[in-house]
């Protein structure tokens, strides 16, 4: 992260994971409208399909007005600031502890920051993404074209989930593709994010001189990257987890069976759907929430004892 240890990450990481979400949730909304679309399903006719990102932004302001891109996004609103918190304060502690500090010793920073990231992404995944994502997909699929626009509000749809699939499969389906797609998403974004930040230091540092903090533009590009190229790598594990959290799961028997019917169905397209505006997501989101972080990091350790 920075040459500056952040004292208070958890506080730093959720104000910058909240501030975030407002501007990149409609990304986050369209691609899963784009992933629930398999073609494996005889539920999306043609005459019901979205043709593409801009045709489901078009149709979806048209029926439901700009507010109707956030469908959903309360849920990830709720969940942001715990959700950073955990990955920025549990990569942070493990960075930081002898376990940590061994690793970067022994097998340098890119590899220590790898094994960190996907231990935050797999406490990340395991308590705050998996219900979280798994109401905010429900709540999309709702809104999809054949969808039964039966969900009112957050809280009328946790109620109406807990009574239709009952606790561990109305929250916690999913879990599998959730953590396995987070741990390598945060292994890739901490370790990308390292790279590049030091590549863009050693532009400006001196032999001997103390390391110079990145501004926030070159913070925003490191981190925006990093977090490109964690999406197109993840995408398929995205594209099935979405399957497995949406309204008609029921139809495949574990996130494997999922998978092989998405590609079945679609072949390798199918398991890239919504690739574009998640990609365009994750640019924005990973790239302001690094920013942030760090300009958050250095006002609290100012401002705070």
């Amino acid at each position: 992260m920075s040459p500056e240890r952040p004292r208070y990450p958890m506080l730093s990481a959720s104000l910058a994971g909240s501030l975030e979400i407002v501007v990149t949730y409609p990304f986050e909304y369209v691609k899963t409208q784009l992933q629930l679309q398999v073609t494996s399903s005889a539920l999306y006719a043609k005459h019901t399909r979205y043709h593409g990102a801009m045709d489901c932004v078009r149709r979806t302001v048209a029926t439901h007005g700009v507010i109707g891109l956030y469908q959903g996004g309360a849920s990830w609103l709720l969940a942001a600031g715990p959700r950073a918190a955990v990955r920025f304060g549990s990569f942070e502690a493990m960075s930081h502890s002898p376990t940590g500090v061994a690793l970067r010793e022994r097998f340098g920073r890119s590899f220590s920051d790898f094994v960190n990231g996907l231990f935050s992404g797999a406490l990340e995944a395991a308590l705050v993404q998996t219900p979280n994502q798994a109401v905010q997909v429900k709540m999309v699929h709702d809104r999809a074209p054949q969808g039964a626009k039966s969900y009112r509000n957050l809280l009328h749809a946790t109620r109406a989930i807990y009574s239709e699939f009952g606790l561990v499969r109305g929250f916690m389906g999913g879990l599998v593709p959730t953590v396995v797609k987070v741990s390598l998403c945060n292994a890739i974004r901490f370790a990308g994010f390292g790279w590049l930040a030091d590549k863009l230091r050693n532009r400006r540092n001196r032999p001997g001189g103390s390391e110079v903090a990145l501004n926030p533009l070159e913070t925003m590009v490191a981190g925006g990257l990093a977090g490109a190229l964690s999406a197109v790598v993840s995408q398929p594990i995205d594209v099935v987890r979405a399957n497995m959290m949406g309204l008609d799961a029921k139809r495949y028997s574990t996130s494997l069976h999922c998978g092989l019917a998405i590609f079945r169905g679609g072949g390798v397209r199918a398991l890239f759907l919504g690739v574009v505006p998640r990609v365009t997501r994750v640019f924005v989101e990973i790239g302001l929430t690094f920013t942030l972080f760090e300009q958050i990091s250095r006002v609290l350790n100012e401002k705070l004892p």
